[in-house]
């Protein structure tokens, strides 16, 4: 009990700290299929408890290129992990869970999908989403993750955008521009 709590108070201050911070993305050369799989290795267990098959749609044609590896694994960790409490919290429990986690290769860049169909989010939460302090987790979120998220995103030059409909998921898109060892 300690140590999680301990972890959740790390992840909490962390979280903080990235939100407070003026952060430059530390751009490297690395695989974006390696990211989005060590994102759905860590969480594969979590899902398996829950009952939400963990589904990977990578495209192939995705090699290496310049990207923050750090802030986009801690981006679509958040995104995986509210996908899967998404699907937990459903009070439909007849549904085959799912969260896909895909990704793209488009003309100017990278796009990554999470797309769960859990829960959803009325309008009034969409509306609320990326307020601060702001979670639908009760006492089991911190209203951070989203906005780092967002911030780290926004910092690499990308977008992080949504879409979901009440009692059928949702679906976060990153999009992050070619980068360039340089920029």
């Amino acid at each position: 009990m300690v140590q999680n709590n301990v972890s959740k108070i790390s992840d909490l201050v962390m979280n903080m700290l990235t939100y407070s911070k003026e952060r430059e993305p530390e751009i490297e050369s690395c695989s974006p299929n390696d990211i989005a799989q060590g994102v759905c290795d860590l969480m594969e267990e979590t899902a398996r408890k829950s009952k939400i098959r963990l589904v990977k749609d990578f495209d192939l044609s995705i090699d290496t290129c310049y990207l923050d590896p750090n802030g986009l694994y801690r981006s679509l960790l958040n995104l995986v992990t509210n996908a899967i409490d998404a699907c937990a919290f459903d009070p439909d429990k007849e549904k085959d869970w799912s969260v896909v986690i895909k990704t793209h290769k488009e003309k100017n860049g990278i796009r990554f999908d999470v797309i769960d169909n859990g829960m959803g989010m009325s309008k009034d939460v969409q509306e609320k989403l990326f307020e601060r302090f702001f979670s639908t987790k009760g006492s089991k979120g911190s209203g951070f993750g989203l906005l780092v998220s967002r911030k780290m995103i926004e910092e690499h030059g990308g977008t992080i955008t949504f879409s979901s409909e009440p009692g059928k998921g949702t679906t976060f898109t990153i999009e992050l521009p070619h980068k360039t060892p340089e920029t």
